[in-house]
Parts: structure tokens; C-alpha cells; sequence
């Protein structure tokens, strides 16, 4: 392919005409480089993001009788709120690799042989990068803190079906209940019996016709009864009931389990942190933490832009055939980007610079690289 893309520039060198066609060429052979590498890069950091992410939890689930469709389930929720680290890192990585191949086999030598400036690649890298920059700016507002929410509710929405699992006409106790009902279907149950002590004290029961269980969207695990009587007792004189009649009761279940996962800001769309850091300043509060969050995801977006140039650059002075050498020098330009974004972010947390500017400062380090490299 290297001798035939030499021949083909060369033959059309002098000729105005067949350049843009040629260059079409030329980008869709380099797009061919970096697709398979985009996609091989991508789903193998995706199952490390994941598996990562959910090792703190698997082993719980498992031995709380989840089921292998379960994890499968609650890996796929996750995989976009993995794509603010995973989509620029694949990105780059790519864009590295590819273009050193073609360096190190002579492509791009084929290309300056012609009169052609090897740079022309990076239009094909900048116009990818705005695309993938503007995807990662809705991923990073929208999208990724969706998919974490929903993971959180599932695997919270499994650990109830398992660990607050009642057997049809047996006991079950959990936490301060103890549950009875005659019937189960899912989460539906009849005839449904429970006791809540305190201290060992049997301060209160509770009759129902029916219930079901219900996970609400923080992943807190209740019961909601229908048409049946709750009894009060005093502790300190036994004589004293009271009985309370009603149609629909609901009410948590603090079992311990409930509280092993929990929902944080980066489980809040884009619009929903401004919001908290508009109703912090109001109330006189900086909100540090808050207004960290919200300006780190437009400028991890575009994080894929920048990066992506300053690899290609690098691909094309690395000129290696090799891909593990050009994977090499691809991971060491994203781990220093991403210390140096570490630092920054430590700067701002002590209130050296505002947050605003802070995360910023990485890409602009990284535009800066780029223009005096050209």
C-alpha cells in the first residue's frame, strides 16, 4: 500500500486538480488505521473502567444471590459514565498509533516527496476531534452522571430483590422487621404480616392485605402495604394500644445492606450542579467542590481535541512502525496530561486559582505544544 500511495501522489504531483481527491484518498487510508485501534482501545478500557468501578460491589452481589444476567446488566448501565476518561483516552492513543505506522513505513515520507506538507493530517485529526470534543461536552454534562445514577439505583434495586428476599409463609428478618406473607409473586406479596422492635421491644405491628417493594431513585428500599392496621404499643405500659386503619402505608427498610451504595455529584446532570452552586452562593456558600465538578467536564471534552493533536505531532516524529513503542509514547503524553491536570485541580482546591481557570490550564499547555511544534 506504501508504493502504490507513493506512486499515486507522486503521478499527481503538479497536478491541482486530483489533490483534493488524492487527499481524500489519503484520509480515508488513515481513517482505516485508526478505526480498529479506536475500537480495540475503547472496549478494552471500557471493561477495565467497569470492572474497576463495580469490584467494590460484585463480591457483595454475588453473595447476596445475584445472578451473572444481573452484573451483565448492571456493566452495560455503566459503560457511558465511563466515557469521560475512556472515549479521550482511546482517542488519543489511536491517533498516536496510527500515524506513527504510517511514518515509520514511509507514508508519510511519500506525501513530503510529493510537496506536501506531512501536517495535512492533522485536518483529519481536527475535524474528528470537534466531533468528539462536542460528543464528550453532552457525555460529560448529561449522559455520563445519567448512566452512573442508573447503575447506582440497579445494583441498589438488586441487593433489595436478594437481600430483602421474603419467604412465601416463612419469617424473615431484616434489620429492626421481622416480614411475613402468605403469598409472593416478584415484588408483589399478600396477606402480609410485620413486626418492628425496638430493643428487642415488639413496639409495633402491622397487618396488610397486600405489598410491594419499591426502589427509589436514590436506591433507598422500601415497602409499600394497602388496605390494613397498624398497632402501637406503649413500652412503658403495655395496657396502652393503638390502632391505626389505613388504605396505603409506605416506609423504608433500614437494612444495612441498603446503604452500600450511594449517589454524589458526579451522579448530578451539568444544569442540576449549576443549580446547587447558584442556590450555595445565595446561601453564602462557596461550593468548591460543586463548581470543580461542573467546569472539569467541559475541559476533559476537550481534552480530546488537544490531546489528539499533540499526539499525531508526535506520531509523526516518533516514525515507528511498532505499535508498542508508539503506544509507549502515547501513554506517557496522556499520563502527563493528566497529572498536570492533577496539580492543577490541587491548586484550585486550595484556593490558588479559581476552578474556572484551573482545569483549563492542561489544554492550554497541550494548544500551546501544538502551535509551536507546527
Amino acid at each position: 500500500m506504501s508504493t502504490c500511495l507513493a506512486a499515486c501522489v507522486t503521478a499527481s504531483r503538479g497536478l491541482t486538480t486530483l489533490c483534493d481527491p488524492i487527499m481524500r484518498i489519503f484520509s480515508r487510508y488513515l481513517f482505516k488505521e485508526f478505526l480498529p485501534v479506536f475500537a480495540s482501545a475503547f472496549f478494552i478500557l471500557i471493561g477495565i473502567f467497569i470492572v474497576n468501578e463495580a469490584m467494590g460491589f460484585i463480591a457483595s452481589l454475588v453473595a447476596k444471590g445475584a445472578g451473572i444476567a444481573d452484573i451483565v446488566k448492571i456493566f452495560l448501565t455503566g459503560i457511558p459514565s465511563s466515557f469521560i476518561f475512556v472515549i479521550p483516552v482511546s482517542f488519543v492513543l489511536s491517533w498516536v498509533v496510527a500515524v506513527s505506522r504510517l511514518a515509520g513505513d514511509s507514508e508519510i515520507l511519500a506525501l513530503q516527496s510529493s510537496g506536501i506538507n506531512p501536517r495535512i493530517i492533522l485536518r483529519s485529526v481536527l475535524a474528528s476531534g470537534i466531533i468528539v470534543s462536542l460528543f464528550m461536552l453532552y457525555s460529560n454534562a448529561v449522559l455520563s452522571p445519567k448512566s452512573s445514577r442508573a447503575m447506582t439505583v440497579l445494583v441498589r434495586d438488586i441487593l433489595a430483590r436478594n437481600i430483602l428476599r421474603f419467604q412465601e409463609g416463612a419469617f424473615s428478618e431484616i434489620g429492626d422487621y421481622v416480614f411475613y406473607a402468605e403469598k409472593i409473586s416478584s415484588r408483589k406479596m399478600k396477606d402480609v404480616r410485620i413486626y418492628r422492635r425496638e430493643k428487642n421491644f415488639p413496639a409495633t405491628s402491622i397487618t396488610a392485605e397486600t405489598g410491594a417493594l419499591t426502589i427509589k431513585e436514590n436506591g433507598a428500599a422500601g415497602l409499600t402495604l394497602e388496605r390494613g392496621q397498624m398497632k402501637l404499643r406503649d413500652r412503658d405500659d403495655l395496657s396502652l394500644l393503638t390502632t391505626v386503619d389505613f388504605n396505603k402505608y409506605s416506609f423504608f427498610i433500614n437494612s444495612p445492606e441498603s446503604g452500600e451504595v450511594g449517589q454524589n455529584i458526579s451522579q448530578l446532570e451539568s444544569s442540576k450542579l449549576r443549580e446547587r452552586i447558584d442556590n450555595a452562593e445565595k446561601n453564602g456558600k462557596r461550593g468548591d467542590n460543586l463548581k470543580m465538578e461542573y467546569h472539569m467536564r467541559p475541559a476533559l471534552a476537550g481534552a480530546a481535541l488537544f490531546l489528539a493533536m499533540a499526539g499525531a505531532l508526535l506520531g509523526i516524529k516518533l516514525k515507528s512502525p511498532k505499535k508498542a513503542s508508539s503506544i509507549g509514547a502515547a501513554v506517557l503524553l496522556i499520563s502527563a496530561y493528566y497529572l498536570s491536570f492533577s496539580l492543577c485541580s490541587h491548586m484550585a482546591e486550595s484556593g490558588w486559582l479559581p476552578s474556572s481557570i484551573a482545569v483549563w490550564i492542561p489544554n492550554i499547555l497541550c494548544a500551546l505544544g501544538v502551535l509551536l511544534a507546527l
